[in-house]
Parts: C-alpha cells; sequence; structure tokens
C-alpha cells in the first residue's frame, strides 16, 4: 500500500524546478522532507552537498534524526552516516549566521557576531520605547498628548502594548519601511474616506 498521498509524491518526486510546499501542521512536511532528502542520496548526491533549511531548531533536529534513520536502514547509504552531523539540515537563522560569520570581513561586520537571544531582544525593544516615550513625554507635542489622553487611563501600558504589538506584525514584513510610508499616504489623506456598509437583518 502506497503511503504517499498523489500531493505528497508529488513533492518527492518533481524535479528540475522550483516547489512551493503549503501544508498545515501535521500534514508530514517533514517525513516527505526526508523522502525526498533520500531519494537524492540515492540517486547518487552526498548529504553534505544538499542544504535543508527549517524555521525552527526543533523541526531541524528532527529532520536531522528521521534522515538518519532512514540512511540507516540502507546498507548502500552507509557512507553518509559519518557525514550526517557536519551536514546543514539547520534553521534559517543558523545557516545565515554561518555565512555572516564566515565572510564578516566582506561585510564589515566583527567576527564574533551573533544571533541574540529573543528574550533579551523583547527587553531592548521595550527599554527603547520607554526612551522614545519619556522623549514625546517632555516635548509635549500636541498629537502625542492628544494620544495619550485618548488611549490612557491609569498609565500608559496599554498603548505600548499596542506599539509592541503593531512592531511585531510589521517585522514580518520584508518591506517595513516602504510599507508604512506607502501606508500612511494611502489612508492618511484628505481624498481618503471609509465606506462602511450597514447590514439589515
Amino acid at each position: 500500500m502506497n503511503k504517499w498521498t498523489p500531493e505528497q509524491k508529488e513533492a518527492i518526486e518533481l524535479e528540475g524546478e522550483n516547489i512551493i510546499v503549503s501544508a498545515g501542521a501535521g500534514s508530514g512536511k517533514t517525513a516527505v522532507l526526508t523522502e525526498r532528502v533520500i531519494r537524492k542520496l540515492e540517486s547518487g548526491i552526498s548529504i553534505n552537498q544538499l542544504l535543508i533549511l527549517t524555521f525552527t531548531k526543533l523541526a531541524a533536529g528532527e529532520t536531522k534524526e528521521r534522515v538518519r534513520s532512514e540512511i540507516k536502514k540502507r546498507i548502500e547509504l552507509s557512507e553518509e552516516l559519518k557525514k550526517i552531523d557536519s551536514s546543514f539540515i539547520t534553521t534559517f537563522d543558523s545557516y545565515s549566521l554561518s555565512l555572516v560569520q564566515k565572510y564578516h570581513y566582506l561585510l564589515n561586520v566583527k567576527k564574533g557576531i551573533n544571533i541574540i537571544d529573543s528574550n533579551l531582544l523583547n527587553i531592548k525593544i521595550c527599554e527603547y520605547l520607554d526612551e522614545i516615550m519619556e522623549e514625546e513625554y517632555l516635548n509635549k507635542e500636541s498629537n502625542f498628548v492628544k494620544l495619550i489622553n485618548d488611549f490612557c487611563i491609569k498609565d500608559d501600558s496599554e498603548i505600548k502594548d499596542l506599539i509592541l504589538s503593531i512592531n511585531d506584525k510589521l517585522n514580518l514584513k520584508y518591506d517595513k519601511e516602504d510599507y508604512l510610508n506607502k501606508y500612511y499616504d494611502r489612508y492618511y489623506n484628505d481624498s481618503f474616506k471609509i465606506l462602511i456598509i450597514i447590514y439589515y437583518t
């Protein structure tokens, strides 16, 4: 019995063109990726010639262990077991960092550059926001004062949370600054009108 669906089989076997696979949680993405890797190895490609990137360390670790397990089942691939620990089955962040560290002298950055811990990054972002807010309080600019008066009751914690939430969403966009500029031009001008449609039941 074939354990692969037609879509999974296509994702495993399709060659010679770029492939985008959209699949939800629990749909077998790791299993399909593992099978695709094994198929490459069986065709004569070495594991250290492949670049396999995931979004999380957990997914990268799981993929590496599944590939290792499948290699062990195939005597003809035994040589690949020696290479798997040094293979590029890792996260996008880790791989990008390795490139920056290797070619730091071309990028004009220090060799010791590293990925900041997310908790530390969040602390620094909150500190910067506090500094900006403090400066605005001192300046007493009318729009800022109105913002605080309109949206804050006891303190400004809610408005800060909203700013941080918006910032998190904007960070998902590769063109954050361009998006903000166009958004402002598009929706904050005299010609823009909001049409409200009321449905009666």
